[in-house]
Parts: C-alpha cells; structure tokens; sequence
C-alpha cells in the first residue's frame, strides 16, 4: 500500500477501530527542542494506549524516507487500561533517551475546548491528556495532529448527501460508486493482515475489564463539552424508543418486517460510507501526514557537505499545530 510521499510503512498505524492516540518514533538530529545530546536518539509520540499484554497494541516501524523509528499505540478512548499504557511507554522512551514528539489525536479546537472546562481536565483523565502532561514535563514537543473538527463535520455532511445521490440513482452508477467507495476506505482504514493490529488487540482481557470506565466517560464528556445538544440527543432517542407499542413486534406483517429491513440496511450502508471514509480514512491521512512531518525533524541530514551547512535550524515540520505550553 504505498502513499503519495513515500509513506507505505507509515500507514501502518491506520487500523483504528482502536483509536490511535499516542506514536513514538526514534529520532536523530540536531535542532533545539528537536534535538538531545542523550544516547540512542528521539522517539516521535502520539497519544494511545497501555502497557502490559496491550503490547499487541503498539506498531513499530521505521519511516522509509526519513529513518525515523515511530511507536504508534492503538487506544480505547479514557480506558485506564489505555491510559497506563500511553503513560508507560512515554515513560520508557523517556529513560532510554529515545523520546520525540508526542502526536496526540486531537485538534486544537476539540482541545482548546477541553482546557477551557475543568471538569474535563480534572475528572475525565484519557490518553491523551496523559500523553501530553508527560510531554510537557518532559520538554517534548506535543502535536495536536488530528483534522480540525469543522473540516471533518463539514465532510461528514458531504459525504453522507454523496452517498443518499449514489444511493437513489443505480441506472447512473451510483451504487458501483458507492460500494467502490466504501470498499476503498475499508481497506485503508481497516487493514487486516500481517502488520496490522489484530484480534488480540481488542480483546485484552485488561482493556475489557476496563471498557465499561470508557462507555460512561466518553459520552459524558460529550454531555459536559456540549450539555444542551447532548440533552436534544438524548430525548430524540428516548421518544423514537417509546413511541412503539410493546407489542408493534407481533401486529408486524411480513411486508412491514421486509420494509424495516430494507431501510435498516440502506441506513447501515450510509453510516459504513460516512464512518469509514470521511471519519477514518481521511483522518488518517492527516494524522499520518503530521507524523511524517514531526519524522523530518528528527531524519539524519545525509545530503551533501552543502546541504548540511545551510540545513535550517528549529522546527523542520510544514503546518504543524502545538499545543500551549508545548516547546
């Protein structure tokens, strides 16, 4: 699976059905907070999760143009099982000398939105959080590497309006379109195979037990972000539930069942084409462009005694978004 600027072995943090909060990369070169005097150079870090037997949780490789080592961790969002293994690894790059930038999944809207209520920052602790509380006490840069939400909600509404066109115009191709569509980003955001994350990283016993944690901190983080359309949510699936009598299931004729079905499926078919392409897929690409990018800073200069001379000085990355109080 190659990548328009050389970055096939990169996309091997993109399997997330877990979240990818924290990558490490080894890093070498010489550039202020880009640089160490350390042994053993630099790791590039991303907010994810655990340590333990979650270690099936954590991809290696070697970025091909640059010859940076990145540690990507796959999480489950304000899991503690997730949380304990994002903290233990910065922890150990840290000693070894080998910690870079830390590239958490987030942008700096959905960020600057959780410092700004302290509810979140004190009570909701997730991965993330702790990835960058450890980047900060580390010195470290701390990249804020996800695309912005505005961008994402606005191609959330293209791309389900894309796929309601497809869906009612099959003479036109549309339904060619939309199953090449899904299939496409099913590949690049859920790869199977060797080198990717598999079964075992999802079913830790550990990030199981701890799962339930998640399934109430997460939607309540959304509730305390955003109460008032949370509560609009929340009715509008509490009146859909209660408007059906209890015994709707056995006055259901054959056609109403085949109906219910048939629209079960069209929905199903519109949610795989949204959540695939434009939640995942394409937020990948930025998430992996951003690692590149942070790889660079840390990439041995191995041009000619020209280049090396006039090599710039300081952040190398193009478009890179810290956090406040990120070196």
């Amino acid at each position: 699976m190659t990548w328009n600027i050389n970055f096939s072995s990169s996309r091997i943090m993109m399997n997330r059905l877990l979240p990818i909060t924290v990558a490490l990369a080894t890093l070498h070169g010489v550039c202020d907070a880009f640089v160490t005097n350390r042994p053993g150079g630099f790791h590039a870090v991303m907010s994810f999760p655990t340590n333990s037997k979650l270690r099936s949780q954590i991809l290696d490789f070697i970025e091909p143009s640059t010859g940076v080592q990145v540690k990507l961790i796959g999480a489950m969002h304000y899991n503690p099982a997730s949380i304990q293994l994002a903290t233990d690894t910065i922890n150990q790059l840290e000693k070894e000398g080998k910690l870079g930038s830390i590239i958490i999944e987030s942008c700096d809207i959905r960020w600057n939105a959780t410092l700004e209520n302290e509810f979140v920052q004190d009570q909701l602790m997730s991965e993330m959080r702790a990835a960058h509380d450890l980047g900060l006490l580390y010195e470290r840069p701390v990249v804020l590497g996800d695309q912005r939400i505005n961008i994402t909600v606005s191609q959330l509404k293209n791309g389900a309006k894309e796929a309601v066109l497809d869906l009612v115009q099959p003479w036109n191709g549309g339904w060619n379109r939309l199953y090449d569509s899904v299939s496409t980003a099913r590949k690049e955001a859920v790869p199977l195979g060797e080198g990717f994350l598999g079964i075992d990283s999802f079913f830790d016993p550990k990030l199981m037990t701890a799962a339930p944690v998640s399934l109430l901190k997460y939607p309540l983080s959304y509730f305390v972000r955003s109460p008032v359309f949370s509560i609009i949510v929340l009715c509008f699936f509490i009146l859909s539930g209660g408007v059906d009598d209890a015994n709707a299931l056995s006055d259901l004729t054959p056609t109403d069942l085949a109906e219910s079905i048939f629209f079960s499926a069209l929905e199903t078919v519109i949610f795989a084409r949204i959540f695939l392409k434009e939640l995942l897929a394409e937020r990948n690409e930025i998430l992996a462009e951003n690692i590149f990018e942070q790889c660079r800073n840390y990439a041995a200069n191995k041009g000619n005694v020209w280049d090396k001379l006039f090599q710039p000085a300081g952040d190398k990355s193009k478009g890179a978004i810290y956090a406040p109080d990120s070196v």
